[in-house]
Parts: structure tokens; sequence; C-alpha cells
């Protein structure tokens, strides 16, 4: 090609650059796009989805993870630029909504496909024959102790009639603080059989809160949620067991990983007491753990600073205080708030955990190794924190046996049954 034919050819290249140049958008007018794009898109998603929408709002869900990724990239490349700064700070919180309603209908639909699975309709269908028999048998040792030496007894009816009085609260008002309670007398285990068999025909509020607690820890969600279920917080001989609804809803939840639906479970009032806000602030805890184990640490910080302010002195508090210095890289401060976590007696409880904890961050090089919390440590941990509390009061030492028994109930209820919910064995039939 001449150089004369070349010429044209070159000046429409120019041209087309040119052309290209004039329509690219600035990086402001490309986050402001972003911006607007996710807005549309939180604009199209539900408020409140139920898990039937799980599925429809994966699509646009994705379409915001994209967006919200291109308008970080944009930032990084103009970090002196105001409009983009300013465009990814209005998108922040829009997207993190976008997830957030992602994230509950998906978590619904996780919950609903638990509930309607073989193992809960069977322990669903089966319960009203096996809880009246746990009763039955209960009543039944404590009618054993009643008429023979209750050290002659075989060890199996011992349990059975303890964990009766347990539940049953039968003690001898005498009995001084601090001191080992005398042994029962016959007319006490004749009590204590006459209140266990009062509920089969009548059974209170706090039992099937007690066994949602105990699968609570024992990491049984199905179970838990079906007892959850069963509660009428009205009908509970104590006011401040209502809050307990709450709590054990978040910690199954969060055991499931459904933190957005543990969250909502922070939000239900529990009450403007001493008991009360200790509740709400182990909630908070439960999720500032939950979101750490995530590494979603903007949402730790959010929980730790609601735990903190209605109880500062919860030592788990302080721990996960220590786990989020962590991961900001202050290993030496992160050391010395986990110290710090067990310097009151009370805390004793959680000394082992805490020094584990120190010699595995003290061991490491670079960064620190992940979280040596599980769901049933933190699970168990919450309940300890909430009877440590409730012993330093007179009425809630009544409140802290409740706790203390309610975690022998599954393990009996399980005995009881055999494994026949367990293996799936059972009809499984909706009540």
């Amino acid at each position: 090609m001449s150089s004369a034919a070349r010429l044209p050819a070159l000046a429409l290249c120019l041209l087309l650059a040119f052309v290209a140049g004039c329509t690219r958008q600035t990086p402001a007018a490309q986050a402001a796009a972003l911006a607007d794009e996710l807005a549309g898109i939180r604009a199209q998603l539900p408020a409140d989805p139920t898990a039937a929408k799980a599925d429809t709002l994966e699509k646009p869900a994705k379409r915001a993870d994209k967006a919200y990724a291109r308008l970080l990239k944009l930032q990084e490349k103009n970090p002196q630029d105001p409009a983009v700064t300013a465009a990814r700070a209005q998108a922040e919180p829009v997207y993190a909504e976008v997830r957030q309603r992602r994230r509950l209908a998906e978590e619904r639909q996780r919950v609903a496909a638990l509930l309607g699975g073989l193992k809960v309709r069977a322990y669903r269908a089966t319960r009203t024959v096996v809880v009246p028999k746990l009763l039955g048998t209960l009543a039944g040792a404590a009618r054993q102790a009643a008429e023979a030496d209750f050290a002659t007894l075989p060890a199996i009816v011992r349990e059975g009639a303890t964990l009766a009085a347990q539940l049953a609260d039968i003690r001898l008002a005498d009995a001084s603080a601090g001191n080992t309670a005398p042994p029962l007398t016959r007319a006490d285990w004749r009590q204590v059989a006459a209140r266990i068999d009062t509920w089969n025909s009548a059974e209170p509020a706090e039992f099937p809160l007690g066994l949602a607690l105990g699968y609570a820890v024992l990491g049984q969600a199905g179970f838990a949620l079906v007892e959850l279920d069963r509660v009428d917080p009205t009908n509970l001989g104590e006011p401040g067991y209502a809050a307990l609804v709450p709590l054990t809803r978040a910690i199954v939840l969060s055991r499931l990983g459904c933190l957005e639906l543990a969250a909502r479970e922070a939000t239900v009032d529990s009450g403007d007491s001493v008991q009360g806000r200790q509740l709400l602030a182990a909630i908070h805890a439960l999720l500032a753990y939950g979101y750490a184990t995530e590494k979603d640490w903007n949402r730790m910080d959010r929980e730790l600073a609601h735990a903190v302010r209605i109880w500062p002195d919860n030592p788990l508090v302080v721990f996960l205080s220590g786990e989020r210095l962590l991961a900001d890289g202050r290993k030496e401060p992160a050391l010395e708030t986990f110290t710090r976590a067990t310097a009151g007696g009370e805390a004793a409880w959680l000394a082992p955990l805490v020094e584990k904890r120190i010699r595995q961050v003290r061991d490491s090089t670079g960064v620190a190794p992940p979280l040596l919390l599980d769901h049933e440590l933190i699970a168990k941990c919450v309940l300890h924190s909430l009877i440590e509390q409730a012993q330093r009061s007179e009425p809630g030492r009544k409140f802290a046996r409740f706790l203390e028994a309610s975690q022998l109930l599954p393990s009996a209820v399980l005995g009881q049954s055999g494994d026949e919910w367990m293996n799936g064995s059972a009809h499984a039939t909706d009540e």
C-alpha cells in the first residue's frame, strides 16, 4: 500500500481512537453508575424475603457482587478521586443490605429444610410418646428413693431421681449458702414424684425450654427448634426465663451458620433488668463469635460494641475483644487482653481455654491461627456465663439451677427413645 493510500486508513484509526476516548466514562462517572446499579438491585429485592425467594435472589445478588467488586477496583486505581470515594461510601451500606437480604432468604430456606427433614419430623411425631415415658421414669425413680436407702439404689435410679429433684426444684429450705444441701427426706422424694407426675397432665413451659437449651449445647439444632416452638413465654414461672427463648434460638441459629436470623433474635426485648441485660449481652457476644469465625470484622466490632455496652464485665466479651486485636495484627495487646479475661475469680472457668489460646498465639509465626473456639464450646460458655451471673442474687439461684438441670434433659430423652428418630426409623409425620 502506497503512502498516499495509507493516509486515509491512518486518519480513520485516529478518528476511532478519538471517538473511543470521548465516549469512555471518567472514573467518577463509572463509580456513580455502579452505585446506581447497586441501588437498583436493592430496590428489586424484598426487604424481608421468605425461604421461597432464596433461589430467585441468587442472580441479582451475584450482579451486586460483581458491581461492588468493580467499584472497589476502581477506587484502588483512583484513591485520590473524591467522587469515587464518595460513590463507594454511598454504595457500601447498599451492598451490605443486598447481601443481608440474600443471606436472610438462604438461612430461612436452610432452616425450613432442616425442620422438614426426616429426623426432625420423626422427633416431632414421637415426642408425645417419649417425653411422658421419660417423666414417668423420673417420677418412678423418685418414688423408689422415697421407699429405700438412696445409697443402696442402682446408679441409674439414683441418677433419675436426682434429675427429677433438680427439675422439680425440691431442696431443703434450711440448706445454708455455700454448703452441700442435706439429703432429701422420704417426704421430699414423694413431693418430687408428685410434681413430676403432674407434668404429664400439664407440662410446664419450662420443660420444653430446658430441652431446647440442652439440645442447643449438644448441637441438635432441629430438635431444639421444635422445643422452642412449644414454649409459651407467657406461661413461664419466672419472668427472667422468657429472655432465654431468644437466647436459645440465637445459639441454635448461630450454630447453623444462620447469623442474620440469630441477629434478629438479639433485637428481642429481654427486659430492663440485670438478668435481662446479661442475656441480651450474651446473644451479642455469641454473634460476635460467629462473625469472627467468618472474618467479618466490621460486624464483629458492631456486636462486641453492643455486648460491651450492655455487660462490660462479661469475660467472654473480653476474650473476643482480644481476638479482634489479633485480627488487626496487634499480637501483644491481644495477649494482654486474653490474660485480663480471666483476671477475676469468677472467670476461672474460662482460664483453660484462654491459656490454650495464649500458647497457640505465642507459638505461631506470621498470621495467628484461626479461633480456637468451636460452636459447641461457645454455647457452653454462654450458658456458663449466665449461670455464674445468676448465682449472685437470691432470685437468680433458682434460675441458675434450672439452667444446670436443663443440660441433662436431652440425654435422658434420647435414652428413652432408643435411636428411633436419630436413625430416621420412626414414621416421620408432622403433627
